[in-house]
């Protein structure tokens, strides 16, 4: 026996909350940088090496889409509407949420696809609206909805080491002159059209000074490296988180990267350690 509190319904409830609670947050944060599909108006778009990218390339939606500002509202409509649906279910009629939630998987996965097509965009950005419905659609079942949320725990920790591990692998790491190359190629844009702006100055400081540079590439390899720990210990998941939201943060100043939508499926590292009734 050990005195490591019990999952239970209420807990549920609380990560259930606190995700699509989130959701809405970034929502309003997408809505006031521009960043909602109507707001995008796409008008091409750019095929990847991206499988299930070509699977959905096949519908025709996102041709149906371009130069359509009725079509994008529909598809925000839907994107944004679908968490709130599904609490209004989880809280008056539970029994209905395994429904709710594939209808709203296929909203999703229609909709990052559509939405990864156009802007400059990559899908791992979006992973957690891909996997917490499948979360959600175990609304109903306490026990399932525990094991499938450490499963997502595990997906997410090894999303991020690996990050490291690909860093070491490409030889970045052993090269000091890596994350000035990025960050040139990076904002290569911005340098050009803003010449005068405080972050251009930012960056070719950066730049110019390698170790500097160099410095923070090596310190987020290693931060990233940390979650291993995850794989081994769940008492160190408070600290991960910490070092998780350190890392948007950094990642969000400097290279001008915004992974926040990542943060719904990180916050499963703050309740990682309850335990399953019959392990405790």
């Amino acid at each position: 026996m050990n005195n490591l509190p019990a999952f239970s319904a209420g807990i549920q409830t609380k990560v259930i909350d606190r995700i699509i609670g989130l959701f809405y947050c970034l929502s309003v944060y997408k809505l006031l940088t521009g960043m909602w599909l109507f707001q995008l108006q796409p008008f091409e778009f750019m095929a990847k090496k991206d499988v299930t990218g070509w699977w959905f390339m096949q519908t025709g939606l996102h041709q149906w889409l371009l130069n359509n500002r009725a079509g994008t509202i529909l598809m925000d409509t839907l994107f944004y509407s679908f968490p709130f649906v599904y609490w209004l279910f989880y809280r008056w009629k539970r029994a209905c949420v395994a429904l709710v939630a594939v209808g709203w998987l296929v909203v999703n996965w229609l909709y990052i696809q559509a939405y990864v097509l156009f802007p400059t965009n990559s899908i791992e950005g979006h992973i957690a609206w891909l996997f917490l419905p499948v979360l959600f659609a175990f609304g109903n079942h306490l026990e399932r909805f525990y094991y499938v949320m450490h499963a997502i725990r595990y997906y997410f920790l090894f999303f991020f080491a690996t990050a490291a591990i690909w860093k070491i692998r490409q030889g970045g790491l052993f090269n000091v002159e890596q994350m000035s190359a990025i960050l040139l190629s990076q904002h290569k844009v911005f340098l050009v059209g803003w010449p005068e702006h405080w972050f251009t100055g930012l960056v070719y400081y950066l730049v110019e000074h390698k170790w500097l540079s160099f410095s923070l590439y090596l310190s987020a390899t290693l931060l990233e490296l940390t979650f291993i720990t995850g794989f081994f210990y769940k008492k160190y998941d408070r600290i991960l988180f910490g070092l998780f939201v350190l890392f948007l943060l950094f990642d969000f100043i400097v290279m001008r990267i915004p992974y926040f939508e990542v943060l719904p499926i990180a916050t499963i590292l703050l309740v990682s350690g309850y335990k399953w009734q019959e392990e405790v």
